[in-house]
């Protein structure tokens, strides 16, 4: 027996070849952290960023998140996306004293305290596995170990500085946002919707907001419920600040009860840049097309009434042609795309996820990177299938060969870069006052 034999039998053998492999591979590299400005705020703001790729202890959250992805089905607030709450909500029927209410978290993962965290979701994993409701092949101890060492060791660097972060969720690992979801639906669980589930008609969380349908009185059911709320760790919500009514904003929706019914039109912040793709980009013609039909699809579904819809395809056309794009161009990808979204309808459901089929077993992908000036994807194919389409079908049994382009490193790359230059003589060290041995004057 190896001495990873006895993990093998905790975790499977694919799953330690990836954290082996990945040990091996970035055995001592650390996390890089760096700051952007929001240049839209004013004043402007910082958004502190750690970058963790390329390093092993994100490869191990990569495994870590993979698990607690599985418990989803256990948080009932959970929601996927807005497109959920529409499927959701367009088909209730609300009577005249129901108000809608949402909330957001106040700074969510810095003020998840990490030790409170450990607490509740071990205690939680233990209390599913006493009653035989985690997944098939769960590997708790696995992953209560890993949840421990990836949480309280985030180490990054910054110039030739290091620092470890000392409190709430560790900034940019990959487990991070399903760690968040868990943690507060541990009290959701076994607080909120226990004790005030009777005023609670719908009750969902997308992380770090909320939306809800408040069905109690808006005094002191109201307060006794945003005093349950705020009454967990450390972390705290706004929920006192924004009090049930007609009509809320919630992710990209604003909400409205009329009539019984909620109404539905799409949110857009002010502070919103829109900077959509320029004409001048090097990017193929498909992604200012795949842009165009996936926001025109969008408005198309969340907007009840079609004014409001025809308003946001205006204005997508308008802040298009700001970007430089021309407008005929524009014009005919906007009418191609309404076309086409028009005529499919609405659907109430999601679309289900398409399996594996066979042919997509054998299909090969040729990964290129894009210039607009290179040879086009159907010379790539017919240079393909002219030299080795009959070959790779009878030796490979290659059926579908799929052309990948990947762009080029741009402006934005270079102003983004994840370990930042040092000028020389001026290390973070000495700009930071944090004088090493030997470098102090």
């Amino acid at each position: 027996m190896t001495k990873w034999g006895v993990r093998e039998k905790v975790l499977g053998e694919s799953e330690c070849t990836f954290l082996i492999r990945s040990l091996k591979q970035h055995p001592d590299t650390f996390a890089r952290f760096r700051q952007t400005a929001k240049v839209h705020k004013i004043p402007w703001q910082f958004r502190p960023i750690v970058c963790c790729v390329g390093t092993f202890m994100n490869d191990w959250s990569k495994w870590l998140d993979y698990w607690l992805q599985k418990l989803k089905h256990l948080v009932p607030t959970y929601v996927k996306d807005s497109q959920q709450i529409l499927d959701e909500v367009r088909a209730l029927n609300l009577p005249q004293q129901f108000l809608l209410f949402s909330c957001d978290a106040n700074s969510m993962y810095n003020n998840i305290n990490t030790q409170h965290a450990i607490e509740v979701i071990t205690w939680w994993l233990r209390d599913l596995d006493s009653r035989d409701e985690l997944p098939n092949n769960f590997p708790l101890e696995a992953i209560l170990e890993a949840m421990v060492i990836i949480m309280e060791n985030n180490i990054f660097e910054f110039g030739d500085l290091y620092f470890l972060q000392l409190v709430g969720t560790a900034m940019g690992t990959s487990a991070a946002v399903m760690w968040a979801t868990l943690y507060f639906a541990y009290h959701e669980v076994h607080t909120l919707i226990p004790t005030h589930g009777s005023n609670l008609f719908y009750f969902k969380r997308f992380i770090d907001d909320i939306f809800g349908i408040w069905t109690g009185n808006t005094t002191t059911d109201w307060d006794s419920f945003c005093d349950d709320v705020n009454n967990f760790g450390v972390l705290t919500w706004d929920i006192a600040e924004n009090p049930p009514s007609d009509s809320v904003n919630f992710l990209d929706l604003t909400l409205t009860i009329e009539g019984g019914k909620i109404v539905t039109k799409t949110y857009q912040k002010e502070m919103n840049l829109y900077l959509y793709l320029p004409s001048t980009s090097a990017h193929p013609n498909g992604c200012i097309k795949g842009t165009v039909y996936g926001l025109v699809r969008r408005y198309y579904h969340q907007n009840t009434y079609r004014k409001d819809y025809i308003n946001f395809v205006g204005l997508l056309y308008h802040r298009l042609l700001q970007r430089g794009w021309d407008r005929g161009y524009i014009r005919g990808l906007v009418l191609e795309a309404t076309n086409k979204v028009e005529g499919r309808g609405y659907p109430n459901q999601h679309s289900p996820t398409p399996s594996l089929s066979k042919d997509d077993e054998d299909r090969l992908f040729i990964h290129l990177q894009y210039h607009p000036r290179d040879v086009s994807r159907s010379e790539i194919q017919q240079l393909y299938e002219e030299h080795c389409g009959p070959l790779f079908r009878q030796e490979l049994g290659i059926t579908k060969p799929t052309i990948a382009f990947s762009r080029p490193r741009n402006l934005g790359d270079w102003v983004t870069q994840a370990k930042l230059h040092q000028a020389p003589g001026k290390p973070a060290s000495i700009i930071m006052g944090e004088y090493k041995q030997g470098l102090a004057p």
